[in-house]
């Protein structure tokens, strides 16, 4: 069962780091979100910066909250404040990973709804992430109820 297991978690491994390599290099139309740097001021330049070194900060966490999770859950560590912690940061970085990228496709002069279209699968996966975090925070409050009673 836990091969099993591992085998999905390095897929879906994969499959984020090959989502997140062709929502920033590559499109259907042009590669990648372009930006015109000579357009903008230093100040817009530097924004654009902080950015995405936040997205790419995100990437590394999510990346890592995914993989501490799933140690925790090969240790048999499932239904922990921990693994619901780490459930929920990994969310919360897919979202701001999806953000991030919307606000750099809108400036590299790409239209609010392809920019949307091209992270929606990202904050699809966020929401996906933290509505688990919920329903993980249920069973361990189910548990911890059951362990009280009996």
């Amino acid at each position: 069962m836990k091969k099993y297991m591992n085998v999905l978690c390095v897929l879906i491994l994969a499959l984020m780091l090959i989502d997140l390599v062709v929502d920033f290099f590559f499109d259907t139309t042009t590669a990648g979100p372009k930006v015109n740097f000579d357009s903008y001021a230093l100040g817009g330049l530097l924004t654009l910066l902080v950015i995405a070194l936040v997205a790419f900060g995100a990437i590394c966490v999510a990346f890592a909250c995914f993989i501490k999770f799933i140690l925790n859950v090969n240790r048999n560590e499932v239904f922990t404040e921990k693994n619901i912690s780490l459930i929920r940061k990994y969310g919360f970085s897919a979202l701001l990973c999806g953000v991030c990228m919307i606000v750099l496709c809108i400036c590299g002069d790409t239209g609010i709804v392809k920019a949307v279209t091209m992270s929606f699968d990202t904050l699809g996966e966020g929401l996906f992430a933290l509505l688990m975090g919920e329903v993980f925070g249920i069973g361990l409050r189910l548990q911890e109820g059951k362990n009280q009673t009996a």
